[in-house]
């Protein structure tokens, strides 16, 4: 892929609309081009600072005068001779035509309709950073499942895991076995998520795949946060926050099952 191709799909890629094979040499391209990386880099700095403005709330006087205007529009009463002789034709659909009050500039209502539907799409266009940590969670989940990149280092001794995140990450995420639980092991890879490079621990549970994310919070000081399930494009995720560290859990399977991974894995890696 060459730097043009990149500018094309960049903004795709921070969407998340490309398909996993453009995702994959998009990240390819990341990886071996420091100056579209750290376009990357800035763009996604630039989309967080957006969606931290205050949104447009609109005011009072607004709401009324649209308000006014609604109710200027309100049907005059239908004729009674008309109503008796063809009910069915009183009650088809009438054709009406806006008009704007007349106490009102038709230049002060246009500007008034404008900023609200301005503040209506900035409202619908800026979705939480939960909702857009999600879309980047289940991205990484469906890539390792799609890709062929499930591990970067693959076995189920906890004993090689750990050590091999041990060479490439600060702090290295806690690794079990869980086998004789019912979730084995499956080995760890790398991952990118919230501007972080995280740890992706995967482990199966019958035919499910299971990717634990984990990363340090952003705040070292952060304290416990109980597990919290909730589900999004269909699938299931399991947030918690430990020592320091976010965990998420992404996974198609049920949220009864997600709940008891966390609770097994939280039971062997405290111990």
């Amino acid at each position: 892929m060459s730097c043009a191709d990149m500018t094309v799909l960049l903004h795709g890629m921070l969407d998340g609309e490309l398909d996993v094979v453009n995702a994959v040499r998009c990240e390819e391209h990341l990886e071996n081009c420091p100056a579209c990386a750290e376009e990357y880099r800035k763009q996604k700095e630039l989309r967080v600072a957006i969606r931290r403005l205050p949104k447009a709330v609109a005011s009072e006087q607004l709401r009324q005068r649209i308000q006014d205007a609604i109710a200027s529009e309100a049907p005059s009463q239908p004729n009674p001779q008309v109503a008796s002789a063809a009910p069915v034709l009183a009650l088809a659909p009438k054709q009406r035509r806006w008009r704007l009050p007349t106490a009102t500039p038709w230049w002060g209502a246009a500007f008034s309709m404008a900023a609200l539907a301005a503040s209506l799409v900035v409202f619908i266009a800026a979705p939480g950073d939960q909702t857009i940590l999600q879309r980047e969670l289940i991205a990484g989940h469906v890539r390792s499942l799609q890709a062929n990149h499930l591990t970067d280092v693959t076995t189920s001794d906890q004993h090689t895991v750990k050590p091999w995140f041990n060479t490439k990450l600060d702090v290295a995420p806690p690794v079990v076995d869980l086998a004789g639980q019912g979730f084995p092991l499956v080995g760890g890879r790398l991952d990118y998520l919230d501007n972080h490079v995280a740890a992706a621990l995967v482990y199966r549970h019958q035919k499910h795949v299971i990717n634990l994310f984990v990363w340090p919070a952003a705040d070292a000081g952060d304290g416990e946060a109980e597990p919290q399930i909730s589900s999004f494009q269909g699938y299931n995720f399991c947030h918690w926050r430990r020592s320091g560290m976010n965990f998420w859990a992404v996974s198609d399977l049920n949220a009864a099952g997600l709940e008891e991974f966390e609770r097994v894995y939280t039971k062997e890696t405290s111990s």
